[in-house]
C-alpha cells in the first residue's frame, strides 16, 4: 500500500504499467486529468472519489489555449483540460449505477452545512455530525465569521502566491483562538 500525491508519484513510484492492482484517487474534482495520468498508467483498476459540488481544479492554461490544442490534435471537447476535472471525465464515462453518492455528512455543525445542503445538494445530505466531538472555542458561538482582509497578492518567480496581510490575519485569528480562548480543538 502506497500513499502519495500525484505530484510525487513520478519520483517515488517506478513507472511500470499495471504495477498496482488498485489506485484510489480522492478529491478527484480538484484533480486535472494530466496530473493523474501517471498514476492511472500504473493501475490495473482505479476508484475515482470526488464531489462535483466542491472546488474544481485550477487550470494553468486558458480555455482559448485549451480549445486550440483540442482542435489541433483532434481531441473530443469532453477532455478539455481547462473545463473538466478528473471527476467530471470519470463520471461522464461511468454508468450511472457505478456512481455512488455519499449522503451522510459528519464534519460540520448543522447550521453551517444546511446552507450547502439546500443550495448545492437539493437537501439530500443527512446531517450525521456527532456534536460531542465538535469542540467550540470558549466564549465563541458556533457559526461562520467573516474577516475582511485587504492586501496584495505576491507571485514570486519560483511559483505559488501569497498575501502577507492574509497571513498576518490568520496568525492573529489563531492567537485569538488558542491563546486568548484556550482552544484545544483542531484548526
Amino acid at each position: 500500500c502506497w500513499a502519495v500525491t500525484s505530484l510525487y508519484a513520478k519520483v517515488r513510484i517506478p513507472f511500470q504499467p499495471g504495477m498496482f492492482d488498485l489506485v484510489v484517487i480522492d478529491e478527484a474534482s480538484q484533480c486535472d486529468m494530466a496530473s493523474v495520468l501517471p498514476m492511472l498508467y500504473r493501475a490495473k483498476r482505479a476508484v475515482i472519489i470526488g464531489d462535483p459540488k466542491q472546488l474544481p481544479h485550477i487550470s494553468t492554461i486558458s480555455s482559448k489555449q485549451d480549445m486550440s490544442l483540442l482542435q489541433k490534435f483532434n481531441i473530443d471537447l469532453g477532455w478539455a483540460y481547462s473545463a473538466n476535472s478528473l471527476y467530471a471525465i470519470a463520471s461522464s464515462l461511468a454508468e450511472s449505477k457505478q456512481i455512488i453518492q455519499l449522503r451522510d455528512h459528519h464534519r460540520s455543525f448543522g447550521d453551517i452545512i444546511e446552507f450547502s445542503n439546500a443550495e448545492f445538494y437539493d437537501g439530500k445530505l443527512r446531517i450525521a455530525t456527532n456534536y460531542n466531538k465538535l469542540m467550540c472555542p470558549k466564549n465563541i458561538e458556533p457559526g461562520i465569521r467573516w474577516i475582511h482582509v485587504a492586501g496584495r497578492t505576491v507571485r514570486p518567480s519560483s511559483g505559488g502566491a501569497y498575501n502577507d496581510s492574509e497571513v498576518n490575519a490568520i496568525i492573529e485569528e489563531i492567537k485569538r483562538l488558542v491563546i486568548d480562548n484556550d482552544y484545544k480543538g483542531s484548526i
